[in-house]
């Protein structure tokens, strides 16, 4: 089975190439990339960075390359509903894109392979959610989005790239499935916003990141636990993407 991945930052990528094995590097686009061949599956894996419009481009660039039977997107995702833990899985069933408080549902074709691990994995005794993906644009506080998503919406969870790239898998009929681990729960809303880490292009600077901690520096604890959080996270989408290339 042909398959491409699409992860935003360096520790996704890890967490992926841990679960897919020896990988050549490469570049689509100027992005990092890198491919992997299994008896099974011919992968292809691009870090895009972070945010909507990353995603896009890292999408439309790969599809230039090759016509995947399956677009993943795979990473990390903060948690809405308040039964997720730091480490569960949430895989998509859904997909919805907010800003300027509006929510707009993004009508992607969701590959049955993601029902059918959800299916498989929860019985099992995982911790595997069926969720609809929120995307935002920009950090947002939890409590403020919450209220905005439908009634009913299944174990919400909010990231920034999975739309985006759902977007150009519809456009080019190609089946999208999502995959996520959560690296902050319900309860964990950041003290700092995207834009004081990162440059325009959404990269992150270590000088503002910085300046932002002599500006802030009682969100040092709370970076220290998203650090811990970040590896508890890494550790579950390894696992997670293993037995979803597994079941595949």
């Amino acid at each position: 089975m042909n398959i491409a991945i699409i992860t935003a930052m360096p520790e996704e990528t890890r967490a992926v190439l841990k679960a897919t094995g020896p990988a050549e590097s490469r570049k689509i686009g100027g992005l990092k990339a890198f491919r992997c061949r299994t008896p099974q599956h011919d992968l292809l894996l691009v870090e895009s960075g972070m945010g909507f419009k990353n995603a896009a481009f890292a999408a439309e660039s790969l599809l230039g390359e090759s016509r995947p039977d399956l677009l993943i997107s795979a990473g990390f995702c903060g948690g809405i509903a308040p039964e997720l833990r730091v480490g569960d899985v949430a895989v998509s069933i859904g997909l919805c894109v907010v800003a300027g408080g509006v929510v707009q549902q993004v009508p992607v074709e969701i590959a049955a392979a993601g029902r059918n691990f959800i299916a498989r994995q929860s019985p099992a005794g995982a911790r595997v959610f069926a969720s609809l993906f929120a995307g935002t644009q920009s950090i947002m506080a939890k409590k403020d989005l919450a209220p905005l998503l439908p009634p009913g919406a299944p174990c919400p969870v909010v990231e920034m790239e999975s739309s985006a790239i759902a977007i150009v898998a519809v456009e080019n009929g190609i089946p999208f499935l999502g995959i996520r681990t959560v690296s902050d729960p319900a309860d964990e809303e950041l003290g700092f916003s995207l834009e004081e880490f990162t440059d325009h292009h959404l990269r992150i600077r270590p000088h503002r990141v910085a300046l932002t901690i002599l500006r802030k520096p009682w969100i040092i604890p709370q970076l220290i636990r998203l650090a811990r959080n970040s590896r508890i996270a890494a550790d579950s989408l390894s696992q997670a993407v293993a037995r979803l290339l597994a079941s595949l």
